[in-house]
C-alpha cells in the first residue's frame, strides 16, 4: 500500500495550511508522542494528523502558537478520531488547556463489534485492513531533535491507517445499530477527560487501603492529596515523591521524631529532610473525617459466589451481543450491586442504571439479583 509522505510542521504557515484543508473534513485521525519518564505530566513531542490523503507531523517543540490547532481541535464539524485515547487527552489538555470534541475512540468502537476489550492498534489495523504494521520506535525519545526518517514513518503510520480503520468502524456500527451507544460512551469519556481526578480522591487507589483503620483511612487521604499536590507543583512521578507502599508503612510505624522515618523503605535523608516535619505534623494531628469514603472489605463467601453469578451472566450476555464483556460492565460496577444485594437492597450502580447498558442487561441483573437474595432468604 503506497502512503503519502509526511508534512513536518514546524513553523505558523504549514500549521495554518494543515488546519485549513482538515476542517473541510468530516473527520481527522490524531495521535499524539510524549515522554513521561521523569515528570508527573507528559512531556509533548508530536502532534500527528491524518485527513486520509495528508498526514501531517506537527512539532510542538518548534511551534509557539497553537491558536490555529486549537480551533480544529474544537470544531464541531470535525471528528477527531484516536486510537486508545485517554494519555493523548491528557497530554492536550495539558499542553492545549483543551479536550478535543467531538471524539471517536477505535478502541471503544472495536469493543463494541467483537475485536476485545483492549485491541492494540497493530492488531485492529491487521483485523480491520489486514495490514501488518512493524513493530518499531515504541521506546523512542520524542523529545531529542532531529527526528529520525524511522520514527517519522512511525509516527505517520499511526494516523494514516487510523483513518481507514475509523471509517470501516462506522459502517459497521450503523449495520449492528450501535452508532448511539458509541456516542453514549463519548460523552461519557469526554466529560470525565476534561475533570481530572481530584488530589483528595487518590487514597481510593491504594492497593490494601481497605485494611486501615478509619482514621489511618483518613490520615492516607490527607497523606495522598498532599502527594498528589505536591508532585503535580514540582512535576515529579507520585513515587518520585513518596511511594504508595512507603505511606502504608509510615501509618503503620506512625514514628515521632523525623530519626524514626529512617527506618521507613523509601524515606532517604533527601526525603526527611525535604518533608520529614510536614509528614510528622500530619500522622499526628487531626484528620478530616467528613466526605470520607471507606473502602469495603473483601467479598464474604455468599459475595463471591453471587458475584461469579453476576459474571456468568454477563459473560453469556456479552457473547449474545457479540461484544467485549468489559464494555458491558466491569467487576468493579459488578460488586457495589453484589453488595447491596447481600445487605437486602440491590442497588445499580450509576454505569449500569442508565443509558443502553441499562436497557441491554441493567435491568435484567437487577432483577436477576433481587431474587437470588429472595431465595436465600
Amino acid at each position: 500500500m503506497m502512503l503519502p509522505d509526511p508534512l513536518l510542521v514546524t513553523d505558523q504557515h504549514g500549521l495554518s495550511a494543515c488546519v485549513e484543508q482538515c476542517l473541510r473534513a468530516d473527520a481527522i485521525a490524531v495521535d499524539t508522542e510524549f515522554v513521561r519518564t521523569d515528570t508527573f505530566y507528559p512531556i509533548l513531542g508530536l502532534i500527528q494528523i491524518s485527513d486520509g490523503e495528508t498526514v501531517w507531523l506537527i512539532d510542538p517543540l518548534a511551534i509557539t502558537d497553537f491558536g490555529e490547532l486549537e480551533r480544529l481541535f474544537l470544531d464541531r464539524n470535525v471528528i477527531k478520531v484516536f486510537h486508545s485515547c485517554s494519555e493523548d487527552l491528557e497530554v492536550l489538555r495539558h499542553q492545549l488547556g483543551l479536550v478535543p470534541d467531538p471524539l471517536f475512540d477505535t478502541q471503544i468502537a472495536a469493543a463494541f463489534l467483537g475485536y476485545g476489550y483492549s485491541r492494540g492498534y497493530s492488531a485492529l489495523v491487521s483485523s480491520v485492513l489486514d495490514v501488518q504494521l512493524e513493530k518499531h520506535e515504541t521506546r523512542s525519545d520524542w523529545i531529542n531533535r532531529p527526528l529520525t526518517p524511522s520514527q517519522l514513518s512511525y509516527a505517520a503510520e499511526d494516523v494514516i491507517f487510523l483513518i481507514k480503520v475509523y471509517h470501516q468502524l462506522v459502517t459497521a456500527l450503523e449495520q449492528t445499530g450501535r452508532t448511539d451507544w458509541m456516542a453514549e460512551e463519548m460523552a461519557d469519556l469526554l466529560a470525565q477527560a476534561r475533570e481530572p481526578e481530584a488530589p483528595d480522591c487518590y487514597y481510593l487507589r491504594v492497593k490494601g487501603a481497605w485494611k486501615l483503620s478509619r482514621r489511618d483511612l483518613a490520615l492516607l487521604r490527607e497523606l495522598t492529596s498532599w502527594r498528589e499536590q505536591e508532585a503535580r507543583d514540582r512535576n515529579r512521578p507520585r513515587n518520585r515523591v513518596i511511594s504508595d507502599a512507603s505511606l502504608l508503612e509510615l501509618l503503620s510505624v506512625k514514628p515521632k521524631q523525623p530519626n524514626g522515618l529512617h527506618g521507613i523503605e523509601g524515606f532517604h535523608s533527601g526525603l526527611i529532610r525535604r518533608y520529614g516535619e510536614k509528614i510528622l505534623d500530619m500522622i499526628h494531628g487531626e484528620p478530616d473525617f467528613e466526605d470520607l469514603e471507606t473502602l469495603p472489605d473483601p467479598l464474604d463467601k455468599q459475595g463471591k459466589a453471587l458475584l461469579s453469578h453476576c459474571r456468568q451472566k454477563l459473560d453469556s450476555r456479552a457473547v449474545k451481543l457479540g461484544m467485549a464483556e468489559e464494555l458491558l460492565a466491569r467487576k468493579k460496577d459488578l460488586e457495589p450491586l453484589v453488595r447491596s444485594a447481600v445487605a437486602g437492597k440491590p442497588v445499580l450502580p450509576d454505569r449500569l442504571a442508565r443509558g443502553w447498558r441499562h436497557a441491554l442487561f441493567g435491568e435484567e441483573l437487577l432483577d436477576y439479583v433481587s431474587s437470588r437474595g429472595s431465595e436465600d432468604e
